[in-house]
């Protein structure tokens, strides 16, 4: 009858979207053990505020970027919608992260008790980002065809 029925159809896109993760994943948290290595820097907890943040004005700095960066991303979607939102989307999550790390090295600079702790901000952040988009083209060609046509 040509329908397609539940067994016949196609999941491969899961064992794509499992690689891209796990290489992702594998790949960001084997490089920021080599950084840490490295420089000498001890690994932060995840949701630990006393590891995380230097002071009290450095905490209350990024609850304001995260807050504002879910609010712009909000307007973005509201405004172009998700098909043209996507990209900046994208654009804003990495330049809004950018600027966040930015300012977390500044003051892990200014207040760290290691002087490494700055320097290796500064170097995962973008190398993260390297990671992340080589993978996706990799794993995903098609994706970068797509924000290439939205560019033009």
């Amino acid at each position: 009858m040509g329908t397609v029925s539940y067994y016949e159809t196609d999941y491969s896109w899961v064992w794509e979207i499992a690689g891209f993760i796990g290489a992702v994943v594998l790949a960001i948290a084997g490089f920021g053990w080599l950084l840490r290595r490295i420089l000498g820097v001890e690994r932060k907890k995840w949701f630990s505020p006393s590891s995380n943040f230097v002071n009290g004005f450095h905490e209350k700095v990024n609850n304001y970027f995260r807050w504002g960066n879910l609010a712009l991303y909000v307007v973005t979607l509201a405004v172009f919608g998700f098909q043209k939102g996507a990209l900046y989307f994208m654009v804003l999550t990495i330049l809004i992260g950018g600027i966040q790390e930015l300012f977390n090295a500044y003051m892990e600079k200014k207040h760290a008790n290691n002087p490494n702790a700055y320097k290796y901000t500064l170097l995962h952040y973008p190398a993260s980002m390297v990671i992340l988009i080589s993978c996706a083209g990799a794993f995903f060609p098609e994706m970068i065809d797509a924000f290439i046509k939205q560019l033009s």
